[in-house]
This record gives structure tokens, sequence and C-alpha cells, in this order.
């Protein structure tokens, strides 16, 4: 079984750490070595706190809402009332030995009838390359635990309470350049 540890953010599977797919796609992030580190740190606990509480949402608790959140999960709750999607997974760690890799999936399951694999994002734009890769590496996981999504989407989250949500198609090519890159300088002993 997949362990998943939060604090270092890293995936073990039977005695094995894997890179996760947000490790491998980072060659793909536009903050990557950000000459503002403060400001990708906030961003990234705030948008913990947002999967966390727009998980509370699915399984039907009230998460606590706080300034800095508030307008993320009214959008959240908008795009819920909108599709009304019945997840079969929330933010559920995956890996795969065969593979190489892990991560965690924000969600899937279905939405107007169709099987979904739908990453949240809450930045100022979906970042199409890097979201593109990133759910090509989630949607290797899945199939390997025997669901096989088949639209892909980006649903980002704005502070104003408004969401867009955009079709994404998986880059094979983009997912396995960083992979090749991540592998390469991995064994290389770069970090």
């Amino acid at each position: 079984m997949i362990q998943f540890d939060e604090k270092t953010h890293t995936y073990t599977l039977d005695g094995t750490e894997l890179p996760s797919v947000t490790t491998i796609c980072r060659f793909l992030a536009y903050d990557y070595k950000s000459d503002r580190p403060c400001l990708a740190e906030a961003a990234a606990r705030r948008g913990t706190a947002i999967h966390e509480a727009c998980a509370l949402i699915d399984y039907g608790e009230e998460p606590e809402e706080t300034p800095e959140i508030a307008g993320y999960l009214t959008a959240y709750r908008r795009f819920l009332k909108d599709y009304s999607p019945e997840w079969r997974g929330i933010e559920r760690p995956l890996g795969d030995l065969r593979l190489g890799f892990a991560g965690t999936p924000d969600r899937w399951g279905t939405m107007g009838g169709e099987r979904v694999l739908v990453d949240i994002k809450s930045g100022s734009t979906l970042r199409m390359p890097a979201l593109s890769a990133q759910l090509l590496g989630y949607k290797a996981l899945l199939e390997g635990a025997a669901f096989h999504p088949s639209a892909f989407y980006g649903l980002r989250l704005d502070k104003s309470g408004v969401y867009e949500l955009r079709q994404v198609e998986p880059d094979f090519r983009l997912f396995s350049a960083c992979l090749t890159i991540h592998r390469t300088i991995t064994k290389r002993g770069y970090r």
C-alpha cells in the first residue's frame, strides 16, 4: 500500500521511495526556483488549505472558512452546483512501482455521464503545459487502479468566487520529457 508523508511530501511503496507527478512536472512550472520564494510558499499554503476545505465539502462537512479562502470555496460550491460530479476518488495517494512514480490526483469520477479526472488549481491562470503533463501522470496512475478517464479538466478556483473549468488534453510527450529529465538529474545526483 502506498504511504504518503505530508511533512516531507514523499511517497513510499513497498519500501521504495517514488517521485511524485508534481515533482516530475516541476520543469514546466513557471515559479520553479522563484526569485520570491516567500510568495510561492504562501501560495502553496493557501492551495493546500483550499484543497483540504474542498475535500471536506465533498465529504458533506463544513470547513472553516477563513477570509483568505472563502472566495475559492464559493467558487467550488458553484462548480458542484453547476456540474453535480459524482466523485469516486478525492485526494487519494496512488503509486506504481512499474511506472516508477506516485501522486495524489485531486478528483476522479463521473460528470455528465463521462468518466473524468479533475485537477483543482487556485492560481491566477491555468498553466496548460504543466497541467497537461500532470494529468497524463495521474491518468497513468488511475489506469493502474482500474479507472480509465475519458475527459480531463483543470478547475481553476478564483478568490472572487468564480471558477473556470477547462478541458485539457493530456500530453504524453511533455510528461515523458519531464520524467526523462527528472530521472537523469536524479541519477547524476543533481537536485
